[in-house]
């Protein structure tokens, strides 16, 4: 059983960690070069009752946010999330805030990425599981494809198109490339 991602990793100590934090920031980069291309009007419309893409950007940023909290205090709880509306209100400080996110995980040192870490249950707030931070980092990535597609989905109901890849897993668009 491994104790620490580093040891865990099949090409060696610490090799992979720089590639999963990478995978992170390229997905927030395509997300601000999506909020980039929207005007502010489509940013803000709501739809389908499942909000505006502004909320979906925010959510993301949220889970963000309490990943990157969580690693300094040794605790993340995804439930206790800051729902900052200014972030679904406005494109220019959304931007502000990814990028600010950007540079949080770029200052993230090899021993942060390999350490283990409290995570809160979304199910029962009392019930604490053990984890590592490259564990929870692939777990935010995973969760902001996700909601990238989402996003997706929603701007091609309003008739905007993304790019392809926008919201596609690693798996998926690997899975494309061996299939052409």
């Amino acid at each position: 059983m491994c104790l620490k991602a580093e040891l865990c990793e099949g090409k060696g100590p610490g090799q992979g960690l720089g590639t999963i934090r990478s995978a992170v920031i390229h997905e927030v980069e395509q997300g601000i070069e999506a909020i980039r291309l929207l005007d502010d009007i489509t940013f803000r419309k709501l739809g389908n009752r499942t909000g505006s893409v502004g909320d979906q950007f925010r959510h993301n940023l949220d889970f963000m946010n309490a990943f990157l909290n969580g690693i300094r205090i040794g605790r993340i709880d995804y439930s206790r999330r800051e729902r900052d509306e200014r972030v679904a209100k406005s494109r220019h400080y959304a931007i502000e805030q990814f990028e600010s996110v950007i540079s949080r995980l770029k200052n993230l040192q090899r021993p942060d990425l390999g350490a283990m870490i409290s995570v809160a249950s979304e199910i029962d707030s009392t019930v604490w599981t053990m984890s590592s931070v490259i564990r929870e980092m692939e777990f935010v990535h995973s969760h902001t494809v996700h909601h990238h597609a989402l996003i997706a989905a929603k701007l091609a109901g309003l008739g905007v198109s993304m790019k392809e890849q926008f919201g596609v897993s690693q798996s998926t668009l690997a899975y494309w490339r061996r299939a052409a």
